[in-house]
């Protein structure tokens, strides 16, 4: 299973992704970096320009869920034949996409810019299509109670051991683990990728350039009626499940007012700027994460044109 330990202003925390499933666990980690580099910021493109304002790690990204996506494959074949050589039927429900959600989560910290978006869900996230995968230790599944609806023992081969069981000391280990060692070894991949997306959002939001555009969003919002002193605190109020009329009144101003003082290409800028002075303090150290991943999709790869031919015969 690959580990990214992920930085943010309360500290920080570990997500292993590309596990079986392909699934995200997160736990407690360690401090990101704590020194604030110098930047180069470059010009900030108008309100009204088509230009779009690429973010150096997006490259790092795309170039990561590719991997993850290999990986996860290659992991939920594994865990299939498992299965199948059990007696059983395995499909996974996981997906690696929650590795670019993390990701836009910590490039887009300056909240909601769509008009329609904001007319329709308010501070809501637009519901995607099927369901939201579960943990990868889980195999897909959201908690043990929903393992518990399977049968008993698809569950047992699955994860070594059923919900509410005694777990003995001598045991078989389920097919999760099973793939996973064979696919990933027992060690880890330390990915300093969402680290430094994280680490460059929370320099951006108290960059003095990105505070000055929150000031001046917060007296275009003061004119229309409503008082925030930045787009973070008005979107992490406390808005109910669904949107109300209020929020989505709300929501419209608040895009509106971004647009008016050009709130988002100031951030993302600013953001671009850290990002790159990130990429270059931490380059020796993704040269080498590279190095670690293309041996595990080459095993990765290996197994997935030997399971299709072995499914072609």
């Amino acid at each position: 299973m690959g580990v990214i330990q992920v930085g943010g202003s309360g500290g920080s925390f570990v997500v292993a992704i590309g596990g079986p499933g392909g699934g995200i666990v997160v736990g407690p980690g360690v401090a990101g970096s704590s020194g604030r580099p110098q930047i180069t910021v470059g010009p900030i493109p108008p309100a009204s320009s088509d230009q779009a304002i690429d973010l150096p790690l997006n490259t790092y990204a795309d170039v990561a869920e590719v991997q993850q996506t290999t990986l996860s494959e290659a992991s939920t074949l594994l865990t299939q034949q498992c299965m199948t050589a059990r007696g059983f039927v395995y499909t996974s429900q996981a997906s690696p996409s929650q590795v670019q959600t993390l990701f836009q989560a910590a490039e887009y910290g300056f909240g909601v810019t769509s008009p329609a978006d904001a007319s329709t869900y308010g501070y809501g996230q637009p519901k995607s299509p099927g369901n939201r995968p579960g943990p990868a230790f889980l195999g897909g599944f959201s908690t043990f109670g929903d393992l518990a609806k399977q049968p008993r023992a698809w569950v047992q081969a699955l994860l070594g051991f059923a919900p509410g069981a005694r777990i003995s000391r001598v045991r078989q280990p389920g097919c999760l683990q099973q793939a996973s060692q064979e696919l990933y070894g027992h060690g880890g991949l330390s990915d300093p990728v969402p680290q430094i997306a994280f680490q460059a959002s929370q320099w951006t939001q108290s960059d003095p350039r990105v505070q000055a555009v929150d000031a001046a969003w917060s007296r275009c919002m003061a004119l229309a009626g409503y008082h925030y002193p930045s787009p973070l605190q008005v979107a992490d109020r406390g808005w109910p499940t669904k949107p109300t009329p209020a929020e989505t009144a709300t929501a419209t101003a608040d895009v509106r007012c971004k647009q008016q003082v050009n709130l988002a290409n100031t951030w993302l800028t600013v953001e671009a700027a850290y990002q790159t002075a990130l990429i270059r303090e931490n380059l020796a150290t993704l040269t080498s994460l590279q190095s670690a991943f293309s041996k595990l999709l080459a095993r990765a790869e290996f197994l997935l044109t030997a399971g299709s031919l072995s499914a072609g015969q």
